[in-house]
């Protein structure tokens, strides 16, 4: 059987491409999506019309595919519980890939598989008891924590160098802390003042 002439393509072949762009530079173009891929880039266009944005829409589809949402919408588990969960599981995800945070925040979210993930957090965040006027600002939060520790993923390790600096508090706290596990332990602490904050909001207490 003879080959076909082009390469065959799919939406999940193109963002693959672009989410390895991603994560090697820090950013993607068309034409050099289209290069990694060995095609035109008109033919990007065929598969995905929307351009960069629907690209976009479809990296962020593919790094999400892999959540599970079963532990987050057990309701037979406490909804702070879930909401711990429901953190975890989206920071790991966009860990993944730490660069692709700044591309993501640049636009809306309107594939299928992440709002089936922001719909569970909506529900967990109700069975919690917040208030529906608070909910979109607790997901802001939320979104601050998960996405800027998955960022948080790529720093180096050491963070702080101060060799030939007199900083000698920064010299101590560093010594019992900045290592690998610096920026999982920092995530966790943030997840249980995000779990502080949410309770409170639903005991009608202000955050302030």
């Amino acid at each position: 059987m003879a080959r076909p002439k082009h390469r065959i393509l799919s939406p999940q072949l193109i963002a693959e491409a672009a989410l390895r762009l991603v994560a090697k530079h820090g950013e993607f173009t068309i034409p050099g999506v289209a290069a990694a891929l060995g095609v035109h880039p008109s033919s990007l266009y065929h598969h995905l019309p929307g351009g960069r944005l629907a690209i976009v829409h479809e990296m962020r589809e593919q790094l999400y595919a892999g959540i599970e949402l079963g532990p987050a919408r057990d309701v037979a588990q406490p909804p702070l519980d879930r909401l711990r969960l429901w953190m975890r599981a989206y920071r790991a995800a966009t860990a993944r890939v730490p660069a692709i945070v700044p591309v993501l925040v640049g636009a809306p979210v309107q594939d299928a598989r992440t709002l089936e993930i922001y719909e569970a957090l909506f529900v967990i965040l109700r069975d919690a008891g917040v208030p529906v006027e608070q909910r979109v600002a607790c997901s802001s939060m939320i979104d601050a924590v998960a996405l800027g520790s998955a960022m948080d993923a790529a720093s180096p390790v050491p963070l702080w160098r101060s060799d030939g600096h007199e900083l000698p508090e920064l010299r101590e706290v560093a010594a019992m802390g900045d290592d690998e596990h610096r920026a999982m332990a920092g995530f966790e602490l943030a997840v249980e003042a995000v779990v502080a904050a949410v309770a409170r909001l639903a005991e009608g207490e202000p955050v302030t």
